[in-house]
């Protein structure tokens, strides 16, 4: 993890996306804004040869060998993205994913966002914050000042936290939801949608309301998008 300056030229390097739905669209969009051109997508249950005049290749194995490419995970889901970057390492250790920040988001210069992260235009992620890998910060969405987003979390569009908040492994912000600022959210945890959350959570919990509920335990890996 390391600071970020999004105006970091990446003019000359080429990026493939693993899949082909909506969520590899806005990463696409994202890629092209932080000046990544496109080589493909790549997804085995897709139904088409081509996204946006793109080729989408069904075996992954196909590009594991090429040189000067890196990588981004198109997929929504915080549990389905781990699960996918853990397969793909586990074959080739060495392939790249590095932060893609659409051109539009507001970074501090004072924030670390790791790899594979992926900041969607008009998002705002405060000072002294620290946005683990493979997360995801959403259309308009943001995270104020000193708080910590752990790996493969997710704030959805229009969701928003005060500073000093802990949002903890796997867990989801939802669209329009809010989060005083202090408060806590465990791993595995999801903050359901326009929902106010004023008081730790803890982990694998389904809380929504206003203020939120703990509502029921939640398995990790149970699906929350649709």
């Amino acid at each position: 993890m390391s600071m970020i300056n999004k105006n970091t030229s990446h003019n000359s390097k080429q990026i493939a996306i693993f899949g082909s739905g909506g969520h590899a669209v806005s990463v696409a969009n994202v890629a092209l804004s932080a000046g990544y051109s496109i080589k493909f997508f790549i997804d085995r249950e897709s139904k088409g040869s081509n996204l946006l005049g793109y080729e989408v290749l069904k075996n992954s194995i196909e590009i594991l060998d090429l040189k000067n490419i890196c990588f981004a995970i198109g997929v929504g889901d915080n549990a389905a993205r781990e699960d996918i970057y853990k397969k793909l390492i586990a074959i080739n250790p060495e392939l790249h994913f590095p932060a893609l920040i659409h051109d539009s988001s507001v970074i501090s210069n004072f924030t670390k966002i790791g790899d594979g992260t992926v900041v969607m235009p008009n998002a705002v992620v405060g000072p002294n914050s620290k946005i683990g890998i493979f997360c995801l910060i959403n259309t308009r969405s943001s995270i104020d000042h000193d708080s910590s987003m752990s790996d493969f979390s997710s704030l959805a569009p229009a969701a928003v936290t005060g500073g000093n908040v802990k949002i903890g492994f796997r867990s989801a912000i939802s669209l329009g939801a809010s989060v005083k600022h202090g408060v806590s959210i465990g791993d595995d945890s999801v903050l359901g949608a326009n929902s106010y959350l004023n008081k730790d959570l803890e982990n694998n919990q389904i809380a929504y309301g206003v203020p939120a509920k703990k509502i029921r335990i939640r398995n990790v890996g149970d699906a929350y998008l649709s």
